[in-house]
């Protein structure tokens, strides 16, 4: 037993807590034990404490990964929390002469998926085997009504430059009073195709015994592409460049749909 006890002094350790106790003249038969089992005691609490602590910021990351609100592409950033819907959207205009008249520069938009991209796919294939053409497609989310952009391909273009005698073209100068003499000498050149309007027009009008104005210079040229390709030049703004449709922009453009419906399926 321990018997007369006195200065006992309270000290801090910096890298653990312990309690020590001084003693002066004093006899303790189990001081070695009990200073001991104090020493292990408080390096099993800071153990315990640092376990704690670890446990509490990975549970802190942990939620702030999983249960992020926010979306953030690029410049934007969507609180989730009150969006209902996101829809992946693809808009193209592919546009190329074997369309139908009345769907000349329409712009085509549907649902990014699988099946659609294979669909444009087999569009920009048909496109580029064509006499001319117009191309640009753009996939983006819909955050219930707000549009964020994730692709926008270049603009391709290929001008519509092949003149040949047409039913429109014949049409049109019968109804201007083409003879029977002259609509005959025209139908001529009706297998023949020119990719030089100026000898298109040369040829036109030493044919069919026309006059020279102003009027044939601009509207024989522009009848001779036919009716798709004369729709199709007439909507193109004067500065409107021909950037060719080539294998690999083709498989650029499908990569970056299926990145982007990737991106999409990633918020699911």
């Amino acid at each position: 037993m321990c018997k007369n006890v006195n200065n006992n002094v309270l000290l801090y350790n910096s890298n653990f807590i312990r309690l020590k106790f001084i003693h002066y003249n004093i006899e303790y038969p189990y001081k070695g034990e009990y200073m001991k089992i104090l020493d292990l005691l408080s390096k099993v609490a800071i153990l315990i404490i640092l376990v704690l602590l670890g446990v509490g910021v990975y549970r802190l990351t942990t939620i702030d990964k999983k249960g992020s609100s926010f979306y953030e592409y690029k410049n934007t950033k969507i609180n989730l929390k009150q969006v209902r819907r996101i829809t992946p959207r693809v808009d193209y205009i592919i546009t190329y002469k074997e369309d139908n008249n009345i769907n000349i520069f329409r712009t085509y938009s549907t649902s990014l998926n699988d099946k659609e991209i294979h669909s444009i796919e087999k569009f920009l294939h048909l496109a580029q085997k064509s006499e001319f053409y117009n191309v640009e497609v753009i996939a983006y989310m819909m955050f219930d009504k707000e549009k964020i952009e994730l692709y926008h391909s270049h603009r391709y273009l290929k001008y519509a430059k092949e003149y040949s005698v047409n039913d429109e073209l014949l049409g049109k100068l019968s109804a201007d009073g083409l003879d029977e003499y002259q609509y005959k000498s025209l139908e001529q050149l009706k297998d023949k195709v020119y990719d030089d309007a100026n000898k298109f027009f040369d040829d036109v009008i030493s044919y069919a015994r026309l006059k020279r104005s102003p009027w044939s210079k601009k509207n024989i040229p522009q009848l001779g592409l036919g009716a798709n390709g004369n729709k199709f030049m007439s909507k193109l703004s004067k500065d409107a460049k021909e950037n060719e449709l080539h294998e690999e922009d083709i498989q650029n453009i499908v990569k970056n749909l299926h990145t982007s419906y990737e991106h999409y399926l990633g918020l699911q």
